[in-house]
């Protein structure tokens, strides 16, 4: 359990009201909420108002990471107090300085310089990380934007970090060491630039991971730190915010790929080479991702990568299935996955034939499911786990899967499970109807109000014309389905499909290129 006491003014709250309603209850309180929320962390606050600032002996004593924010009364902070607070970390506690607390005096006592700096408010910030091994950094993004924040620029008065983990760049052209590390005596410290009391920055799903990573950092003893190959940018930072739409990889490709290479190359290798075409995800099978996380993890974060889509097969008929349903949903929520996709399970063969035999026909689909008892099984399965799903920010989707026995292999099966099942999105597989003979254009416009996911498969003339084979090289029309997606804003992924390609590495580069020409 680590025990973390968060400390504010709490002055900007009481006399601003504009403050107060973003912080209702405080800077402080809005932190020690998010902090809450994971159960290996103990939060008290304290003010300045308190008797001795609410960090007495007895409270730092039993403090492993004090956060501190400061602004407007540094000079109101007793000498005591900080001295004591500078003692402590000294002999060990964690110190989280917020924003404007780098003029607080006990970062003067601990760093010894003016701390001062350039400032400006009312600007964009976009926060990249600079020290992507730092736990610090772990989970977050290689750079995001913060739409409005108090500029802070060099020349910041500070001495050499051990780390710089995040730099800022404002919308004006300025740049700031945001995240620094120092080591002091036993305790580690950690300086965070955002923070502003008149923008909701401790809102941000972001910050929030950051400070909580922070959290356990600097009360940690051991240091971990990895160097990085150096990496050729293939994809500007522009190019990608002006395109809202990312690819990503199936993870079993990449994995054949390190097969494929007979030992020449490694896992983080070849994921090295997907980021470096323009590949910013990857789709994976819960059941493996929860076997390997930790070196998956790893994987993505040196990578600059991150989890598109979580997919695992189930058969919906069973509670135990759905028990699992529901803690896939708690790892997408957990690791920030906005998509899983559910296969729920199959009919057998003579149920399938004939719903297959009805498929043309919206009105007898709708019958046939009405009637058959394990479409209404996997219905009302499908129900609970958008259900569960909802309020953690998570969609469900159901793909137009190419099994003979899939009760959602055709586009009105899939569009009859969309329209039953409350907030189950669709994930749109482009080779997938080729498997009953349907219009993929056709598909798209039934589908096209529920997609968000996408899986670009492509079809070959061998193997009966289901042969995958590298996007844009075979017969499904791709680039005009990807225009259409483009035209109706979608915002998502286009995940690289093509399973058994006997050159996956090659291939991915292939599919990669062409779908980077077309977006």
């Amino acid at each position: 359990m680590v025990k973390v006491t968060v400390w504010n003014e709490n002055l900007h709250e009481q006399r601003q009201e504009e403050v107060q309603q973003i912080y209702p209850h405080g800077i402080h309180g809005c932190i020690a909420d998010f902090l809450k929320q994971d159960r290996n962390i103990f939060v008290r606050t304290a003010t300045l108002e308190e008797p001795e600032h609410g960090l007495t002996e007895e409270v730092l004593a039993d403090t492993d990471v004090l956060i501190y924010w400061g602004h407007m009364a540094h000079h109101e902070f007793s000498d005591e107090v900080a001295e004591r607070v500078k003692r402590h970390v000294l002999q060990g506690m964690g110190l989280i300085a917020l924003h404007s607390a780098h003029l607080a005096k006990v970062m003067s006592l601990l760093m010894g310089t003016s701390m001062t700096l350039r400032w400006r408010h009312g600007d964009r910030e976009r926060l990249f990380v600079t020290a992507p091994y730092h736990p610090i950094a772990q989970g977050v993004s290689a750079h995001f934007d913060i739409p409005i924040e108090e500029m802070y620029g060099e020349y910041f008065d500070i001495p050499k970090p051990d780390d710089v983990v995040f730099t800022g760049w404002f919308a004006g052209g300025e740049v700031f060491r945001s995240g620094c590390t120092f080591q002091r005596g036993q305790g580690r410290i950690f300086y965070f630039q955002p923070g502003h009391e008149e923008y909701p920055i401790y809102h941000m799903p972001e910050i929030q991971r950051i400070l909580t990573n922070a959290v356990y950092w600097c009360s940690e003893v051991k240091r971990q730190q990895r160097p990085l190959d150096c990496t050729a940018v293939k994809v500007t930072l522009e190019e990608e915010y002006a395109n809202p739409v990312r690819l990503s990889v199936f993870y079993d490709h990449i994995i054949q790929a390190v097969n494929q290479s007979q030992g020449d190359k490694s896992l983080n290798q070849i994921m090295r080479y997907c980021s470096d075409f323009g590949i910013r995800g990857i789709d994976i099978e819960y059941k493996r991702l929860c076997t390997d996380y930790d070196r998956i993890d790893e994987a993505l974060r040196y990578n600059y990568m991150e989890v598109a889509s979580i997919y695992q097969f189930y058969d919906l008929r069973n509670s135990s299935d759905i028990r699992v349903g529901k803690e896939q949903i708690d790892m997408a929520h957990q690791l920030g996955v906005k998509r899983v996709l559910i296969v729920p399970g199959f009919l057998d063969m003579e149920e399938a034939k004939a719903l297959h035999r009805v498929s043309g026909d919206y009105f007898a689909v709708e019958r046939f499911m009405e009637q058959n008892l394990c479409i209404q099984s996997m219905k009302e399965a499908l129900t609970e786990l958008t259900q569960y799903a909802e309020p953690l920010g998570v969609d469900v989707t159901l793909e137009d899967f190419d099994d003979s026995r899939s009760p959602c292999s055709r586009m009105n099966e899939l569009l009859w499970f969309m329209r039953n099942v409350p907030g189950l999105k669709c994930t749109f597989d482009m080779g997938n109807f080729a498997f009953g003979y349907e219009n993929v254009m056709e598909a798209y416009e039934h589908l096209k109000g529920y997609i968000v996911h996408v899986h670009c498969k492509d079809r070959g003339s061998e193997g009966n014309g289901l042969k995958s084979v590298p996007t844009g090289s075979g017969y499904i029309p791709v680039a005009q389905l990807v225009r259409k997606l483009k035209e109706a804003d979608y915002r998502g992924y286009l995940s690289i499909e093509h399973f058994g390609d006997l050159d996956q590495l090659a291939s991915i580069e292939q599919s990669a290129h062409f779908l980077k020409a077309i977006m």
